[in-house]
Parts: C-alpha cells; sequence; structure tokens
C-alpha cells in the first residue's frame, strides 16, 4: 500500500485484501451438521456416533471439527454442558447437584464436580456462593 502512488490506489489494494479475507472457505458441512447433532447443551449424540451420522471417520470427523471450532468435539459438548448447568443452577437457591447432573446430561454428579472445578477452579459450593458477584454470564469471579 505504501509504494502505492494515489490514494485511489492505496483504497483498491486495501478493498483487494478485505475481500480476500471473506472468501475464506465456509464451514465444513459436517461441522454445521455435528453442531445440530450435538444440540444447544451438548448432550445429542456421542462424538462416535455423529462421525458416522455425517458419514466421516471418526479420526477425521476430530480433524474437521477441531479447525472450525478451535475445541475437539468432546471438550465443545463438555463447554456446553457446563454452560447448561450454570443456567440451571443459577435459576435456583439451592440447586440439587444429582438432578443437575441428570438434566445437563453428566454421566454422574462427580462428572459436574469435576467440569466446575477444571472450567471455573471452583467447587459447585463455592460458585453458588459467588454467583451473585458476577457481572456477565460466562464470567465467574476470582476468588483468593
Amino acid at each position: 500500500m505504501c509504494s502505492a502512488a494515489t490514494p485511489l490506489k492505496r483504497f483498491r489494494i486495501l478493498e483487494e485484501m478485505l475481500e480476500t479475507r471473506l472468501r475464506w472457505p465456509s464451514e465444513h458441512p459436517a461441522v454445521s451438521l455435528a453442531l445440530d447433532i450435538f444440540g444447544p447443551a451438548g448432550i445429542g449424540d456421542s462424538v462416535r456416533a455423529a462421525a458416522k451420522r455425517v458419514g466421516l471417520s471418526q479420526r477425521r470427523f476430530i480433524q474437521v471439527f477441531t479447525a472450525q471450532v478451535g475445541l475437539t468435539p468432546k471438550l465443545f459438548c463438555r463447554v456446553l454442558r457446563f454452560q447448561r448447568a450454570r443456567e440451571v443452577v443459577d435459576q435456583t437457591a439451592t440447586p440439587n447437584w444429582a438432578q443437575v447432573a441428570l438434566v445437563c446430561g453428566y454421566y454422574d454428579q462427580s462428572h459436574l464436580i469435576h467440569d466446575f472445578l477444571e472450567f471455573s477452579d471452583l467447587s459447585p459450593t463455592d460458585y453458588i456462593g459467588l454467583r451473585s458477584n458476577r457481572l456477565l454470564r460466562n464470567h465467574v469471579p476470582l476468588i483468593g
């Protein structure tokens, strides 16, 4: 751009560069279908079943999904389940953790607790104590 003789030529160079960036490959059809299969709470089919339904090997499906989404399908579904669990918990004063785990698609309560610790660095009980301090939907305040 710096070597362009006129402002018009500079704008044309910039415009071409921006148009090129807009032509990035679109979302792989397998990813769109997988997002529907997993559902908004990440409790749809397993990764193996999703790969089979989209017509890819499990290994290739994981590669394509990870490249497009930035997370493996399994981790993506865990994050969705955790977000859903937080939404459910935020709607009640004293949640029944076993019920929350069941409603949100966790195998059991210990898996729910594990995700709370991994994703927020808080136990579910600590999370309840701090939920009034949160400013934004996906933010959890730091303690200590």
